[in-house]
């Protein structure tokens, strides 16, 4: 059994603001951040909670490689959004 996440068959696309120039910036369902076209900065979109944060198999099913990098994604989105509550 392979987990739906992955199935490349079922990704969406959303469009969020860049935070610098306001340009739409297409995410699709599988991206945590992606490089703004126009201005070249990192856009973040916010997710809801996904199984890679809560499931004890995700390092394994998607790969430790692939694991770490979103998780240390999710960790600097966090902290970022903690210094904006904070300085605002």
């Amino acid at each position: 059994m392979r987990c739906p996440g992955q199935d490349t068959r079922k990704l969406t696309v959303s469009y969020h603001p860049c935070p610098t120039c306001g340009k739409l910036v297409e995410f699709f369902s599988d991206e945590l951040m992606v490089k703004c076209p126009a201005c070249k900065t990192e856009v973040h979109k916010e997710q809801v909670p996904s199984c890679i944060q809560w499931c004890k198999a995700a390092r394994s099913c998607i790969g430790a490689k692939k694991y770490d990098a979103i998780m240390k994604d999710m960790e600097e989105a966090a902290a970022r959004k903690q210094r904006v509550k904070y300085e605002g």
